[in-house]
């Protein structure tokens, strides 16, 4: 089964300048097939979209966390080849959003190897190439260039069947990005504005199941689905509270407000470092 990946789904989340208090707006696009049939597809933010948020929060950069390069030469299956081509994307990202781009290269050159030996160079190759040649030294304009690559491939590798790939991209990009929001954390309590964030982070690892389901032929894909799975029981944890859900539609897109609304407990902060390095772990070891 294939799926419709871009722009479909765009979450913003707002931080307000007082009281910490949120407003969350989720928008969801629509199309209509010919038979009248109403479609929703589901989108999972890039990790430069993430750190976008969590840069200029109450954390701490912390690049030490981040993957060596350097294992990439070590991974031989195609599925720890997608997964750590995931892990690589979300490193960039941090580094982008941190102003450390002096390090950005020796990442490029591994993502564009393992990008070839999965088959999906004919997708990001020449996409990350052109990274290379565009970027000028400035973080803002690499952040940008990466997050346009990220979002622009993902439909041609659903339409060169290389969906299971993708699938495990997706997965190790996120549990990198979780990593790296955990580990940017100054300890429960300490940073409260981004506990909200990895609070939030519920919603994209539903979105993420949305779309692991439709490759639960590939054996490795299943296994991390389940995986992302059992977060998502850990999500259930926090404190959480609903309020009247309100939908409007405006031009084919659904705007939806209130609803549940869920804050981080000690417990589920705990659960999810846990849980989310022992994945890792899974997926950066060889």
């Amino acid at each position: 089964m294939k799926k419709s990946l871009l722009g479909i789904v765009s979450i913003s989340i707002f931080l307000a300048s007082c009281g910490g208090e949120e407003k969350k707006e989720v928008t969801i696009e629509t199309t209509t097939t010919e038979s009248n049939e109403v479609l929703v597809d589901y989108n999972i933010p890039s990790p430069s979209e993430q750190f976008a948020l969590i840069a200029d929060l109450d954390v701490n950069k912390n690049t030490a966390i981040m993957h060596d390069p350097n294992k990439a030469d070590s991974y031989t299956s195609n599925a720890q080849k997608s997964l750590n081509f995931g892990v690589y994307t979300a490193d960039i990202a941090y580094l982008t959003a941190f102003d450390e781009t002096n390090k950005y290269l020796a990442y490029f050159g591994k993502l564009e190897k393992l990008g070839k030996s999965i088959g999906v160079a004919k997708v990001f190759g020449s996409q990350l190439g052109e990274l290379a040649k565009k970027w000028d030294g400035n973080a803002d304009s690499l952040f940008r260039l990466s997050d346009e690559t990220y979002n622009s491939t993902f439909q041609r590798l659903i339409e060169i069947d290389k969906g299971e790939e993708l699938s495990l991209m997706l997965v190790g990009g996120w549990i990198e990005s979780m990593h790296l929001m955990i580990g940017s954390s100054k300890g429960y309590g300490k940073s409260p504005k981004l506990e909200q964030a990895i609070a939030n982070q519920k919603i994209v690892a539903e979105n993420l199941m949305e779309f692991l389901v439709s490759y639960q032929d590939n054996k490795d894909v299943a296994a991390y689905t389940a995986e992302i799975d059992a977060i998502l029981e850990i999500f259930k944890t926090m404190d959480c509270s609903s309020s009247e859900t309100q939908v409007q539609n405006a031009n084919g897109k659904l705007n939806f407000s209130g609803g549940e609304t869920c804050k981080m407990t000690e417990k589920c902060f705990n659960d999810l470092k846990t849980k989310i390095e022992a994945i890792r772990t899974k997926i950066v070891n060889i």
